[in-house]
Order: structure tokens, then C-alpha cells, then sequence
């Protein structure tokens, strides 16, 4: 009786591990405490010295016409019980990888990333 309540155990928790959860976004449903009251901010703006402009990962600016390129614009999912906030670029076609301020990580090809387990 032990080994089977031993074996549905690990069973479970193999398929916690594989399992990724899944975005306000795709389910309109909050992961931390399950309400689907979400708010959703579909632009967020923050105000600069031209006035208001969109959040965004990366911005270029001009010394004369002021805000020259915005690229990848953020929006927001807000779980209305529990203040989960989710942020999500809108687009990352624009997103210039510069290796300094933008760096891109693989984990498919870091090694050790894989078998690093669940701490990190």
C-alpha cells in the first residue's frame, strides 16, 4: 500500500515539474489563486519630457525630435484579487539584440542550464 501511494506520489510530482504554467493572457484565469477577474492594461504609458509615451523594453531617443524608436511595447494582465501583475511585450520584431543592454540567452544551448534542477 505504501510502495502504490509511494509511486502516485512521484508520479505527481514528475508531472508538476513538466507542467509550465500557464499566462493570465491564455486563460483569463490568475495561476497564484485561480480568480478570472483579470484587468488588462493594453498599453501602458509613462510620461517623458515630450509628454506621455508607451513602456517599453527599449527606446532611442534624438537629441532634437525627441523619442526616435520604441520597440517592444509592454501591456499587462492585473488578477483583480490576489495583485498578480503579468507584463508581456506586445512585439519584439523591433528589439535590437546589442549584447550589452539587450542580451539573448538560450537555454537549449547554455550547458548546465539543464540539469541545474529546480534552484537556481
Amino acid at each position: 500500500m505504501l510502495e502504490a501511494a509511494l509511486a502516485d506520489l512521484r508520479q505527481e510530482l514528475e508531472q508538476l515539474r513538466t507542467t509550465r504554467a500557464r499566462s493570465m493572457r491564455e486563460t483569463l484565469c490568475c495561476p497564484v489563486c485561480g480568480n478570472t477577474k483579470i484587468l488588462h492594461f493594453p498599453r501602458i504609458q509613462e510620461l517623458d519630457h515630450n509628454g506621455l509615451a508607451d513602456l517599453a523594453l527599449q527606446k532611442e531617443y534624438s537629441a532634437f525630435w525627441g523619442l526616435k524608436l520604441s520597440a517592444g511595447v509592454l501591456e499587462t494582465y492585473v488578477c483583480r484579487n490576489c495583485r498578480l501583475v503579468e507584463w508581456h511585450a506586445i512585439s519584439l520584431d523591433d528589439v535590437q539584440v546589442d549584447g550589452v543592454t539587450v542580451i539573448e540567452l538560450d537555454g537549449a544551448t547554455d550547458p548546465g542550464v539543464q540539469d541545474a534542477g529546480p534552484y537556481r
